[in-house]
């Protein structure tokens, strides 16, 4: 019986020193707390997004217009030192100052500078869909591919395009409800590596 007892202590002080098993208890230790606050802040913000989406828009617009801000501000002192020191810089003086004023413009008039965002972003991505209805236009010449597919598909992103441009506070509530669902997809994969981290924590 002592000879059992030794030998079981002996494989606990080996399995203790055992470099792998540590390294894996020690990636344990300091993931699984930031893997389960980050999903649970994820989550959170996730619900505010989709039970506030005005209020979320505002304040995402308040902290994007105070970044812009803090980057024109580093962006023109660098530029009066380089310029200064080099006598160049002045591109990123006359830069920071443009990022300053939009970021003022965007802390003072947050729902103008949602909406101006989001005419941008349509047009882009009206410009995107022309293109994907020119593309289908030459698939459906050439008879190549799956072209009455394509052609659907872009006459269905222009017709939605047309509509965030009549509508573009619709356009920035379902970029809301997109970021809140983005956020969703992230809380879910931290829970999953946290539930993976401990099944190899059992394991070993």
């Amino acid at each position: 019986m002592p000879k059992t007892k030794n030998t079981k202590s002996e494989k606990a002080k080996a399995g203790y020193k055992n470099p792998v098993m540590m390294s894996i208890k020690r990636l344990y230790n300091q993931s699984a707390p930031l893997l389960i606050c980050e999903s649970l802040l994820f989550v959170v913000a996730a619900i505010l997004m989709v039970f506030k989406p005005v209020a979320i828009l505002t304040a995402l617009t308040f902290v994007i217009g105070v970044g812009l801000i803090l980057f024109g501000l580093y962006r023109t002192i660098a530029g009066f030192i380089v310029s200064h020191d080099m006598g160049g810089g002045w591109f990123d003086v006359v830069f920071g100052l443009v990022n300053v004023v939009l970021g003022v413009l965007f802390c003072i008039y947050p729902v103008g500078s949602v909406i101006s965002l989001v005419y941008i972003f349509v047009l882009l991505f009206l410009f995107k869909s022309l293109r994907a209805l020119i593309f289908s236009i030459n698939m459906i010449r050439t008879k190549f591919g799956h072209y009455w597919f394509d052609l659907i598909v872009s006459l269905i992103l222009i017709a939605l395009a047309v509509f965030l441009l009549f509508y573009p506070i619709a356009g920035a509530v379902v970029m809301i409800y997109y970021l809140a669902v983005t956020l969703l997809l992230y809380a879910a994969a931290d829970i999953y590596m946290y539930f993976e981290l401990l099944k190899l924590k059992r394991l070993v």
